[in-house]
């Protein structure tokens, strides 16, 4: 476990736990799953970005603690660094008044990053670990060994997205969907899904179904894909989605507002999920 007191980190050894992450046999898992879910919305539409900020590099992530209190906003800068920054409020982000700075004891890498309930969660760079990082104490509470993920929220919890090799059709790399244990980082359930590494742009978690956009780029895109995780079913949304700034390196769900955010070209920018109200 790595511990900071008195603003010297002080390092010992925490054991590490691979987890065991099966495609095959999830399906054992589907009554259960279906029991216990939240109540499950369908996005019908997404509305045009409103920008709240413009702020640091080209790439970086701006996100709530989904399962936190209070409007504080914690954002990294870049596409690799080794500080989180802390926010106490959406005024107090956009005159760039810090309230808070941590500086992690590994460097990060991507912008697959999440804060749910008190804990940052992120890619280390140069590395296959993915850390839980304890902000109130501020020492690595878990970590875990996979590749190339992105960490996702949703109302249900912590989730992440693994490429993988799909044993079970034509030894293809195929994108799985895990929800996570948020304290001890294993593998509750395991979804394989249709997506393919390379093939979409940006990703987003709500109510359980996983949305694709297909060009993080492109000003004009669309959500092209839509994997539900309660029934199984693989769908083709067409939903219009407008990347303002055409480079979003960054798109996350947050549950407390229900609201999409993203980091479009160094502009902080927030999205409306509209939900069909028929079903």
């Amino acid at each position: 476990m790595y511990r900071s007191t008195d603003q010297t980190l002080r390092l010992q050894p925490c054991p590490r736990k691979r987890p065991k992450i099966t495609i095959s046999g999830f399906l054992h898992c589907r009554d259960n799953y279906q029991r216990n879910r939240l109540q499950k919305d369908t996005v019908a539409s997404i509305s045009e970005p409103v920008q709240k900020n413009t702020y640091g590099l080209s790439d970086g992530t701006w996100m709530r603690d989904a399962r936190g209190h209070g409007s504080v906003i914690y954002l990294t800068n870049g596409h690799y660094g080794n500080n989180l920054l802390e926010f106490r409020d959406m005024e107090t982000f956009k005159s760039g008044q810090t309230s808070n700075s941590y500086k992690l004891p590994y460097s990060f890498t991507g912008t697959g990053h999440v804060v749910y309930n008190g804990a940052f969660y992120y890619n280390r760079a140069f590395s296959r670990d993915i850390i839980r990082y304890d902000l109130r104490h501020r020492y690595v509470a878990a970590w875990t060994t996979l590749h190339d993920v992105e960490l996702a929220v949703d109302e249900s919890g912590l989730w992440l997205l693994y490429p993988a090799l799909d044993t079970e059709g034509f030894h293809q790399e195929v994108i799985l969907l895990i929800h996570l244990h948020p304290r001890e980082l294993q593998p509750i359930q395991t979804f394989r899904t249709g997506l393919r590494r390379g093939r979409y742009g940006n990703s987003f978690l709500v109510c359980g179904v996983l949305y694709a956009v297909d060009s993080m780029e492109h000003r004009y895109a669309n959500v092209t894909y839509a994997f539900d995780t309660h029934t199984l079913t693989h769908t083709v949304p067409s939903l219009a989605f407008t990347n303002m700034h055409a480079h979003n390196s960054q798109l996350a769900y947050c549950p407390l507002d229900k609201k999409l955010y993203s980091w479009d070209n160094g502009h902080q920018m927030i999205y409306d999920v509209i939900f069909d109200q028929s079903l």
